[in-house]
């Protein structure tokens, strides 16, 4: 999935309604997490790499920074990456050991892991259904966390664990692309409030870190939302014909996917058509396909939290005429080039480094077809190759750091001229492993003879 700026929410409501549906006969799917030692282990990586000369404090998002009169509470990322934790209101602190009585020849440990959670609100419960609540008997085995407190005592908490430390770290800076800026002012004003004698330490870059390489619980739900989305592809290359609605194709796509338990679209689907199909970020999804269009479908869901990202190209009339297929073949070609590659030590970033995977994918658009006036076709690549799948679409990923086992990421080149109306982008979504890569999407056709044969089986 492109980066993108505008959101249109007609696809909801379609999808709404078909889920409903759907609903009624297939059993919700429960939110699936990892366990819960998992993030513990982060939690003591994250205040071994601050160095353990300050507490750790995350604010997690309140109900009112959600809109969830349209949309399902999400925590932020950060701070469900390290608890585990989906409900609003909730706080995080870490206090390491005291320097002064750690052994330098050790590693830094955690003194306390507190999570500070709203108290019982029995009336509102009526509303909103059971919430655990910090006193409950079963709070830390719930949580994994030691000490559950209500967040009423966090105040009283940080000024305490500060008699010991002078370092806040925090988030400082927000998630690029991620819409928090508010947030992240409003936390950091909070907190500053608190305690305003204590330095703020931004520690974005050692999380980063972090997220930047799965564990096998994140591997397995990416693969669990990578399922569900090449079944909403599927169909929609079953729905795909002159006459229909792009919005109808993403609301399809959208049911089949949340059928199979995705929470929610890992970003809003793009479907764009004819001349719409060389405009990255078109998120209107409202014109009726015609016949010789081509249609880019870029849509995902996200199981567990974690995000998918595939995009296909198809013939809205079931075959691609000559032109299109050059063009969708040469496209192919600069994936499959750059799938070859992919490996531990390549990096990610648009340049035309060596041993890079973007500069392996221009490299063959540049040297294969040519447009209407003979140009090569390199300067309609105009978009990066790959980013990392997470918690986010576009996980946080230090784009100058080589590629290891254990990273995500999609590749996904693509050939946009407008003056043919004609745009080609093909995604997909790969494992690095010890000595290459792992084709996450391999079920879903990608050749133009395997596109053209299931779309004949409307």
């Amino acid at each position: 999935m492109l980066r993108r700026s505008k959101r249109d929410f007609r696809w909801f409501w379609i999808g709404l309604a078909l889920a409903a549906i759907a609903l009624a006969a297939v059993p919700a799917a429960a939110w699936e997490r990892e366990p819960l030692d998992v993030y513990h282990q982060r939690r003591l990586r994250l205040v071994r790499e601050t160095g353990g000369d300050g507490v750790v404090v995350l604010l997690g998002y309140r109900e009112g920074d959600i809109g969830v009169a349209t949309t399902p509470f999400r925590q932020n990322e950060n701070f469900y990456y390290l608890t585990g934790w989906n409900e609003p209101d909730a706080l995080l602190l870490l206090v390491p050991a005291n320097s002064r009585r750690s052994d330098a020849n050790h590693e830094v440990e955690i003194e306390k892991e507190i999570l500070f959670i709203p108290p019982h609100d029995y009336r509102q419960e009526k509303w909103t259904g059971p919430k655990l609540g910090p006193d409950d008997e079963d709070a830390s085995a719930r949580t994994g966390f030691p000490t559950v407190r209500s967040a009423g005592l966090f105040a009283t908490e940080l000024q305490e664990a500060l008699k010991n430390f002078g370092k806040i770290y925090t988030e400082v800076t927000p998630q690029p692309e991620s819409g928090e800026e508010c947030f992240v002012a409003e936390m950091l004003s909070r907190i500053k409030k608190l305690a305003p004698l204590a330095g703020l330490e931004d520690f974005r870059s050692a999380l980063m870190r972090l997220r930047m390489v799965k564990s096998p619980g994140e591997i397995a739900l990416i693969r669990k939302a990578t399922e569900a989305s090449i079944e909403a592809h599927l169909a929609a290359m079953k729905t795909v014909r002159p006459g229909v609605w792009e919005y109808q194709v993403a609301a399809r796509m959208k049911y089949e996917f949340e059928r199979l338990g995705c929470e929610w679209p890992a970003y809003p689907p793009i479907v764009g058509s004819g001349f719409f199909s060389t405009v990255l970020h078109y998120g209107q999804n409202d014109r009726q396909m015609q016949a010789g269009d081509v249609v880019v479908m870029d849509v995902a869901g996200a199981y567990g939290g974690y995000a998918s990202d595939i995009t296909r190209t198809l013939p809205v009339s079931g075959k691609f005429t000559p032109r299109q297929r050059e063009i969708y073949e040469i496209v192919l070609g600069a994936q499959n080039a750059a799938l070859a590659a992919a490996k531990p030590g390549m990096l990610i970033r648009k340049t035309h480094d060596k041993n890079n995977l973007y500069r392996i994918a221009f490299d063959y658009t540049e040297s294969h077809g040519k447009d209407k006036d003979g140009k090569s076709l390199g300067r309609y690549f105009i978009h990066g190759l790959s980013h990392s799948l997470g918690l986010n679409v576009h996980d946080p990923f230090d784009n100058d750091k080589a590629l290891e086992p254990g990273m995500i990421i999609t590749v996904e080149p693509g050939i946009y001229i407008p003056e043919e109306n004609l745009g080609v982008r093909i995604e997909d979504d790969i494992l690095i492993t010890e000595n290459g890569a792992e084709l996450l999407t391999r079920r879903l056709p990608r050749t133009v003879e395997e596109i053209e044969r299931l779309m004949a089986e409307k």
